[in-house]
């Protein structure tokens, strides 16, 4: 029986395993590891995670109640003599679709959502903030104390940093509303953006005061609200 000896592997030169496309890619990745690492790491902290993951919740909610929003503002500013929506609410959005389609259901849900979506991102990324003070170590469970002062001062934070758009959004769903009561002049008038109406109200109605009008009542509002909603969510979660 014949035996052949055994055939040592072709090395290829140093020179042309470097040359390869392959090769050259996986000599390179170590260096690119520690971009991708951090950046995962930074997104992956407890206030930024919940900061994106609560702009884009507050979107996403905002925009399927976006019919019922609108049509809670126009119950509110019913008056004498503008009772064109003291409707069933099935049949006042029918009348939204009869008079102006689709678009009459988001309308005002561009700045709605302008201003919910930092609300939101502030909200959940404030509450993970705050939590940092009253745990014990990190990680720890909360008492039902600890979650209320959490949520109220998330709450707090959430409101006072975007009032100014909520109350943009208030003036634009009012003006937007169709009543019987307008010309046509007025009905076919352009409203404002919202910039331009946060300039306006600046300039012509008091400065900073004019964009915090009634925040004090609103805080007072959300604190508890917030705060309710975070405790019974940790909880039952």
């Amino acid at each position: 029986m014949s035996s052949r000896a055994p055939v040592d592997p072709v090395i290829p030169p140093s020179s042309s395993l470097k040359s390869s496309p392959r090769a050259k890619s996986l000599l390179e990745s170590p260096s690119d590891a520690p971009t991708y690492v951090n950046t995962r790491a930074w997104l992956s902290q407890p206030v930024v995670a919940s900061f994106m993951a609560g702009g884009v919740a507050g979107a996403v909610s905002r925009t399927v109640v976006s019919p019922l929003e609108r049509l809670k503002i126009l119950y509110q500013i019913q008056s004498v003599g503008r009772n064109e929506y003291k409707l069933p609410i099935h049949q006042a959005l029918g009348k939204i679709w009869r008079e102006e389609g689709f678009a009459g259901f988001m309308k005002g849900n561009g700045s709605n959502c302008i201003r919910i979506v930092p609300y939101s991102a502030i909200q959940f990324a404030s509450y993970n903030f705050y939590k940092r003070f009253f745990e014990s170590s990190p990680g720890s469970p909360l008492s039902p104390l600890q979650r209320l002062s959490c949520g109220a001062m998330a709450g707090i934070t959430s409101v006072t940093c975007t009032y100014p758009l909520d109350i943009v959004r208030t003036r634009l769903s009012i003006q937007s509303a169709s009543f019987e009561g307008l010309t046509k002049a007025e009905a076919g008038k352009k409203l404002p953006g919202m910039g331009q109406l946060l300039k306006q109200m600046y300039v012509e109605e008091g400065g900073i005061r004019a964009l915090y009008r009634g925040i004090i009542p609103t805080v007072a509002g959300v604190a508890p609200y917030v705060s309710r909603q975070s405790a019974s969510f940790i909880g039952i979660h």
